[in-house]
């Protein structure tokens, strides 16, 4: 079968044949409808992100951890798939000694030896097929077949706010009338995950909102406005932000950057809640010991977010069809281009580097 393949930490990216998978019993075939391009496919195919690394025994592998498919073929004494189905593969495998992870919960891995498709001693989904068993696999509502690929960032932002407020169940985190309505959020980075992270907090009501250090794109402009999200341009620091807003409930950040992340530490409110979700492979924050102290006094939880799993794809696809209703137009414009699987010069080039404008690029099997 065809696969993008790299090999790393040797930069560079491949269209090879390599050899299909054969079936076993309790696994389906799939066929490969699409995949999703994000900056961790981009760190591993230049050699850059330390995690990445091939399956015992080989020196490649197939890329990817974003997909759609359709099943093609079930295999003997597999139940709960039909021929036919959409799915999506689950991309994080427990490492089978932690209890986390024997409780499906390999977000939570406590001996680190999890792995990962595409990234980390596991072949990914940038291939025609891909056999695997049924409780790796989401099934997706043909109705969704359009944007089911945001499912995947999706779900580990719906973790993610899971987490936050699990965290901040350590006080009285609602408001007088029991919602979010009067929290304040602020997500630094206007990304994938900026945009989808900004609008799940919409969505529980929060007041949100994305910076990024220039003016806002079009597409910026017109997404934030339907979802009720301001937008601030941050290239002159957060001074005029708490000016006008106070400080932040919750900030998240997408960015990694560390002095992007020293910068929103006096934007932090007593008992707010900060989060890093992106990571950066380069810069350095030094923190004095008054930072430390004001953090201290202020109560701040500050947790690291990554990886969710079965449960938080499936309400990833009812919260993207609950938007396709409410923010119609937003929806559509999250996914910015489809790039040919066949056309490979150009998969190249999506793979190198983020184009301007860009939110989701989906590369398509034909």
């Amino acid at each position: 079968m065809k696969a993008i393949v790299v090999r790393p930490p040797t930069p560079g990216v491949s269209f090879e044949d390599v050899p299909e998978p054969s079936m076993v019993p309790g696994t389906v075939k799939v066929r490969i409808l699409e995949n999703g391009v994000c900056g961790t496919d981009r760190e591993v195919s230049a050699g850059r992100l330390l995690t990445a690394r091939p399956p015992p025994g080989k020196d490649w592998m197939i890329l990817g951890h974003e997909a759609l498919g359709q099943v093609e073929k079930v295999g003997e004494g597999t139940s709960g798939l039909e021929e036919g189905d959409l799915v999506m593969p689950i991309n994080r495998r427990g490492c089978g000694q932690c209890m986390n992870c024997q409780m499906g919960r390999p977000d939570h891995c406590e001996t680190g030896g999890f792995r990962e498709n595409g990234i980390t001693e596991l072949d990914g989904f940038m291939s025609e097929t891909l056999i695997e068993q049924p409780r790796y696999l989401v099934v997706v509502p043909k109705n969704l077949r359009d944007i089911a690929i945001l499912a995947q960032p999706l779900s580990d932002l719906v973790k993610s706010v899971d987490e936050m407020l699990h965290v901040q169940g350590r006080l009285h985190f609602q408001c007088e009338d029991y919602t979010l309505n009067c929290r304040r959020a602020l997500v630094t980075g206007t990304g994938p995950i900026g945009m989808l992270v900004s609008m799940l907090l919409r969505t529980y009501g929060m007041k949100v909102y994305a910076a990024n250090r220039r003016e806002p794109k079009e597409v910026e402009k017109r997404i934030f406005s339907e979802v009720g999200v301001q937008y601030y341009n941050s290239s002159s620091g957060y001074g005029e932000l708490y000016k006008e807003a106070g400080g932040m409930d919750v900030i998240f950040d997408t960015t990694g950057k560390a002095d992007v992340i020293h910068s929103l530490l006096p934007l932090l409110r007593n008992n707010s809640f900060l989060a890093f979700f992106g990571f950066s492979s380069e810069g350095m924050m030094n923190l004095t010991s008054l930072d430390v102290q004001r953090l201290i006094f202020k109560g701040v939880a500050m947790v690291g977010l990554a990886n969710g799993q079965k449960p938080h794809f499936e309400r990833a696809l009812w919260h993207l069809a609950s938007w396709k209703t409410v923010w119609p137009e937003a929806v559509k414009m999250l996914i910015t281009r489809e790039v040919r699987v066949q056309e490979f010069d150009e998969v190249k080039r999506v793979l190198e580097r983020k184009e301007e404008g860009e939110i989701k690029v989906k590369l398509i099997w034909s």
